[in-house]
């Protein structure tokens, strides 16, 4: 289905972190890289507290705390296998707008400001791209089976004229 990769992409296109799976970076003074925003992510879900372990009362409660082990286990992979690099490049520049602002140095601001803004713009049309080649495989799909109920139309159409002459 198109949605479930489009419409991601094209929010974190609008904001600068849009997934709710990801801690966000406390506003600060101080200038992020983007190594840092991932370092943070990661020690963030590292040292976040689990539910405690279920009694043998509630054994259908540890499902959900390997369900939210495996989740947090999988997310950190990602962050540090780039999966989610351009998530935090967005959190980064969006994060030292708010910093070279507070610190009062406005073409900073804006320099970030303008590099967010391009960062936007070339998930926005990654975004698009991604759509319309779901567009155009689906269309390819569909196309595939006009040809084969064509070719079946027209193998009953033979059938018929057989049946009718015989």
């Amino acid at each position: 289905m198109i949605f479930h990769r489009v419409i991601p992409l094209f929010l974190s296109a609008l904001a600068p972190l849009t997934a709710a799976e990801f801690p966000c970076v406390p506003g600060s003074d101080r200038v992020l890289s983007t190594t840092e925003v991932k370092n943070f992510w990661v020690n963030h879900l590292q040292n976040q507290p689990l539910a405690p372990k279920p009694t043998r009362l509630h054994p259908e409660q540890e499902e959900s705390r390997q369900r939210e082990i495996s989740r947090r286990r999988g997310l950190i992979q990602a962050i540090r296998s780039g999966q989610h690099d351009i998530a935090a490049r967005l959190v980064c520049l969006s994060h030292n707008v708010e910093a070279w602002t507070r610190q009062g140095d406005e073409a900073k601001a804006f320099e970030a400001e303008r590099q967010l803004l391009l960062v936007r713009e070339h998930v926005a049309k990654i975004a698009t791209l991604e759509a319309q080649r779901e567009a155009a495989v689906k269309l390819g799909e569909a196309a595939g089976r006009v040809i084969e109920m064509d070719a079946e139309l027209q193998r009953l159409k033979q059938l018929e004229a057989t049946l009718v002459q015989g």
